[in-house]
């Protein structure tokens, strides 16, 4: 017996109540919300045919995707977001449509995630959304990001030596991380020499989870 649609009604349900519960009823208004709800039903109906993410109940979704990203919005520093290995567009739609003053750019080598990834902007007539469809490596932008995001793309000394030549004086680095981020850290050298900053980050219905946060150290003349 297939099982029933998930209506909208439903999933601004559970959207609000995870909101509220990250204290970010205030933050995030109610055309947001009718975005980032259309946002999961352009996701469930890619990943029909696509496999863009394991996840493939939009109620689900809602606290592992959108949740998930927005939990970051009270960390999020001002300027223009890069988003590493953005995927379906994680975190970078969620924050760019709370966010609609801060230029992000979503960085996916992967051509059917890129096709979504282009789509949904155009869908959700995001301005202040870009895609770079290559790795990071290959991500040699005119000007430095503001600030660097990554969701669970990569441990972090991956992370750290893909982005490295993204990462400016002025650059944040924020990564989010699951339950795992004490080993990351002990496996990373570089830590060390570098004054990060963790929060966590209570999402409703999800595992401990974390964001880390840097900047490279200032050379002391």
């Amino acid at each position: 017996m297939a099982k029933p649609e998930v209506s909208s009604q439903e999933l601004r349900a559970r959207l609000n109540t995870g909101l509220a519960a990250l204290g970010l009823d205030n933050t995030v208004g109610a055309e947001q919300r009718n975005l980032l709800i259309h946002y999961v039903a352009l996701l469930q109906r890619w990943n029909a045919t696509h496999n863009l993410t394991a996840v493939r109940d939009p109620l689900e979704m809602v606290p592992r995707h959108l949740l998930d990203s927005l939990a970051v919005l009270p960390y999020l520093p001002e300027g223009a977001v890069v988003d590493i290995g953005s995927g379906a567009g994680l975190p970078g739609i969620p924050l760019a449509i709370c966010c609609p003053m801060q230029a992000f750019t979503l960085v996916e080598p992967a051509a059917k995630r890129v096709a979504f990834l282009r789509y949904a902007i155009a869908d959700l007539r995001l301005t202040n959304v870009q895609v770079a469809p290559q790795g990071s490596e290959d991500y040699h932008p005119d000007l430095l990001p503001d600030v660097i995001i990554s969701r669970a793309t990569a441990p972090l000394a991956r992370l750290d030596a893909m982005t490295r030549h993204l990462q400016g004086p002025h650059t944040w680095v924020l990564a989010q991380k699951g339950p795992g981020v004490g080993e990351e850290l002990t496996d990373w050298p570089r830590a060390a020499t570098l004054h990060i900053t963790r929060q966590d980050l209570a999402v409703p219905g999800l595992p401990p989870r974390f964001l880390l946060s840097w900047r490279i150290p200032v050379a002391t003349p």
